[in-house]
């Protein structure tokens, strides 16, 4: 009982925090889309699609990785997620320089207007930083991951979604640009990553009884007295993990880039508007796994994870059929956001189909982590994203964002049964051995 407790607590809360920041982000949708338009929204996608990307880039799967070694030597806690940070930080701030450095070779069409234009490229440079912030934050939720504090990364997330949001607000009733509307996201981020650090050193003296960060950057605690072996391995032991999650992110963020690059910015405006939406209740599965793995990882009996992995099922199958109806329901208004978004139903309502798909994907991936499995996974995303890549490359420029919306789904879809398969095969075999 105290088990099923922790993680319905757990997903729950996530799930109001998403429910905040994604209220946050619906009422900034509106209003950037009320405000700016199709194409104005448009520019506002491909600047945060491309900066977006960096965000998972950051992740890397290293909280797992940590998670799982601090299991065997609880000891070792302090170090290794002062390391953690320190390692995420440098990786950020290389990060940060790439993406600015890629930005001289996005194409640009001045009479067609496709491509990432000087407005797009200005508002990346602006949002840029925020990766580092996302790294910090990140870093943070280790710390309440191993805990199963998500109540702590839930305060910080939201007291950084109502900056943005209110600071938007403000900047809309005067009339500001678009420009200036992004660097609202930076304060934003700048009260998430302090506050959430702030939490996980108090959480983790409660914890551990001592501080997470020394009061001096000079003590032999500090993020700056970081060991180049912890690195070292926290890097090669998350890069099936890192990699894998790489490719989900690009076949997921792809299309719209090559929206931006071979379709109208109108076009990019209408298919952004419905994947908005739909990444909404994506948080589900996300939070939910977030709750169940680290019990899959200290699970070691076959019996007590197999009934765990299929109730998660039935409880991920049922949410996302509900999720779908909802969403396929309530899709008619996005009209009322503005005319100009009417074709953005009829990609939302196929979208919303999906998400049987993407619920389950997301219990298989994390399982066969648990498992161990991660390299495997490396090869199941690679080759989907390779897949997803030509797809999209060859029909985008043909058929738009219902090209985009179709592959979409295809890609999950080819996710799921590869992933699911492989499952199946790995708990049958441990079930018969054991």
């Amino acid at each position: 009982m105290r088990l099923r407790f922790k993680i319905a607590f757990n997903t729950l809360i996530q799930i109001l925090g998403k429910i905040i920041s994604a209220g946050c982000t619906f009422l900034i949708t509106i209003l950037v889309a009320r405000r700016f338009g199709v194409r104005g929204f448009g520019e506002f996608v491909k600047i945060t699609t491309y900066v977006s990307l960096f965000y998972l880039i950051v992740d890397f799967g290293l909280n797992a990785v940590v998670l799982r070694e601090i299991e065997s030597a609880k000891r070792k806690a302090q170090n290794y997620f002062i390391n953690l940070l320190s390692l995420r930080v440098v990786y950020a701030l290389i990060l940060i320089f790439l993406a600015l450095a890629v930005l001289a070779f996005l194409p640009f069409n001045p009479l067609t207007l496709e491509g990432f234009t000087p407005l797009s490229k200005l508002g990346i440079i602006i949002l840029a930083p925020t990766i580092l912030t996302q790294a910090i934050f990140t870093s943070a939720n280790a710390v309440f991951q191993k805990n199963l504090r998500y109540d702590l990364s839930v305060l910080a997330s939201s007291l950084g979604s109502f900056g943005t949001l209110g600071l938007i607000i403000l900047l809309l009733k005067s009339n500001a640009p678009l420009l200036l509307v992004v660097t609202s996201y930076l304060v934003g981020g700048l009260i998430m990553a302090g506050l959430a650090l702030v939490l996980a050193n108090f959480q983790f003296v409660f914890a551990y009884g001592e501080k997470l960060l020394p009061n001096s950057i000079f003590n032999s605690q500090s993020i700056f007295n970081f060991q180049f072996s912890i690195w070292k391995k926290l890097f090669f032991r998350s890069l099936p993990l890192g990699l894998t999650l790489i490719f989900n992110l690009i076949y997921f963020k792809a299309d719209a880039l090559i929206l931006s690059v071979f379709r109208p910015t109108s076009e990019v405006g209408i298919y952004g508007l419905a994947k908005s939406f739909f990444e909404f209740p994506l948080a589900v599965p996300t939070f939910f796994m977030n709750a169940v793995y680290p019990i899959l990882l200290g699970n070691t009996q076959h019996a007590t994870r197999n009934t765990l992995i299929k109730k998660s099922a039935i409880f991920l199958i049922i949410s996302s059929l509900l999720l779908s109806a909802i969403c396929y329901l309530l899709s008619p208004y996005l009209v009322l956001i503005k005319s100009d978004f009417a074709d953005s139903v009829l990609i939302f309502r196929i979208l919303s189909a999906y998400l049987p798909i993407f619920f389950l994907s997301s219990l298989f991936m994390w399982t066969l982590i648990a498992l161990g499995k991660q390299k495997l996974l490396v090869l199941i995303y690679g080759k989907v994203m390779i897949i997803n890549l030509l797809l999209n490359l060859f029909l985008i420029p043909r058929f738009g964002y219902l090209a985009a919306t179709i592959i979409l789904g295809m890609s999950e879809l080819m996710v799921l049964g590869l992933t699911g398969g492989f499952c199946l095969e790995f708990l049958r075999k441990e079930e018969n051995e054991s």
